[in-house]
């Protein structure tokens, strides 16, 4: 005698059809999520990363360079001095398809570079491009060395 608690094959096939049909609306919305906000943490860093060369540059004497290498897509923040270490080495996420930079060419590395006083050597921006593409730009201003994320 059936006494009604199983679930028949057809009411298990509606339920993994509806659940197929909400994961097909919902994957595509989480993914640019996460797109958006792999870009907005690294623009973050970044910005942070800038704002820490200046605070090393005036809180050791001593001129600090912000570096972007666009072919390795990697970042360091070094001292003037040529015998001191980097001080961090930061490679960009798998997930950010293109940078571009207009900070001036030294070598392979594109330099920002902050006096003791904490005055930026020059004004520039760094642009950061999504697979999605969606870009933030990172702008840094000459005379103060305000660092800000513009969409």
């Amino acid at each position: 005698m059936y006494n009604g608690k199983g679930v028949t094959l057809i009411e298990l096939l509606c339920i993994i059809a509806i659940l197929g049909v909400l994961s097909a609306i919902a994957i595509p919305e989480i993914v640019s999520t996460i797109d958006k906000w792999v870009l907005d943490s690294t623009a973050k860093e970044i910005v942070e990363d800038i704002r820490w060369t200046q605070h090393l540059a005036t809180t050791k004497g001593i001129y600090h360079h912000f570096e972007v290498n666009l072919k390795e897509n990697l970042y360091r923040i070094r001292s003037i001095a040529l015998r001191d270490p980097t001080i961090k080495r930061v490679e960009f996420n798998p997930n950010i398809s293109e940078i571009t930079c207009t900070f001036k060419s030294e070598g392979d590395f594109k330099r920002l570079t902050f006096s003791p006083t904490g005055i930026p050597s020059q004004t520039g921006s760094i642009t950061l491009t999504s697979k999605k593409g969606n870009e933030l730009t990172i702008t840094v201003a000459v005379g103060t060395g305000r660092v800000e994320i513009k969409s």
